[in-house]
């Protein structure tokens, strides 16, 4: 089977999933693509995935990616800060504000949006750089739009995407992109491996999968975990139940 994990070039979930596969007798060639902003590892194919340069004629990230080898399963962890919750503002986040039925004199006569840029007034009684949040917000978009044109170029017969449950990236990419995926698939984290958070999790994907939750409470607040590639771990056997899961769909599984 071969394997895209795009956003894996933090410390490498995925490629790790995959390795103590092989090493128990499967067989799966794994390709990770990203770049790592701490400059740790080295596993993966550097590419920015949030690039848009192929607007002017410089098709370097799809070039790349067009020398892969065909993938059975794309799964991805595009970055979550501009859709996170945790940069709580008024009527939103940090990078989007929520349009409210009664901002109006009357009801409005179609759905107000989830997704208004904010003014840049709007940061003063707040912490948050205007600058660095318009900066995430763009990357945030270019990661979530060019995922999808991924997925949707190289065809692959299984994808799963990665983010909070409450991640503003799920209803970005329905009501923005137009692109439906059918299955949830909730996950809370310290359901596998002792993980010391619970961090409710979606794995949507075209395929249901299998996956654990329940109300345990963490061991550890998310905001004391030091470095950026640590708070973007993903259990390793959360990450081989997955793959698992979509090996046996394929009668590849050779436990």
């Amino acid at each position: 089977m071969i394997v895209w994990a795009l956003f894996d070039s933090g410390n490498g979930c995925y490629a790790q999933g995959v390795r103590e596969l092989n090493e128990g007798g499967q067989k799966m060639t794994i390709y990770s693509v990203g770049l790592d902003i701490e400059n740790k590892n080295s596993h993966f194919i550097h590419l920015n995935l949030a690039d848009y340069s192929y607007l002017f004629g410089d098709n370097k990230m799809y070039d790349t990616l067009d020398r892969l080898p065909k993938p059975d399963l794309i799964i991805a962890s595009p970055p979550c800060e501009s859709w996170s919750v945790a940069s709580s503002m008024d009527k939103g986040n940090a990078c989007w504000k929520q349009e409210r039925a009664d901002d109006c004199l009357f009801d409005p006569q179609t759905p107000l949006s989830p997704f208004t840029i904010r003014d840049y007034h709007e940061y003063e009684k707040y912490t948050y750089i205007p600058e660095r949040q318009i900066v995430k917000r763009i990357n945030g978009e270019l990661c979530a739009f060019n995922l999808i044109q991924i997925i949707k170029r190289y065809n692959p017969k299984y994808y799963v995407i990665e983010n909070p449950e409450r991640s503003r990236i799920w209803e970005y990419i329905d009501r923005i992109l137009g692109f439906k995926i059918p299955y949830d698939n909730l996950v809370h984290y310290n359901q596998y491996d002792d993980y010391h958070l619970q961090k409710p999790t979606k794995f949507k994907s075209n395929v249901r999968l299998d996956l654990k939750t329940g109300n345990k409470p963490s061991a550890a607040v998310f905001k004391n975990v030091n470095g950026y590639n640590n708070r973007s771990n993903i259990p390793i056997s959360l990450v081989k139940s997955i793959f698992n899961q979509i090996l046996e769909m394929e009668g590849l599984n050779e436990r």
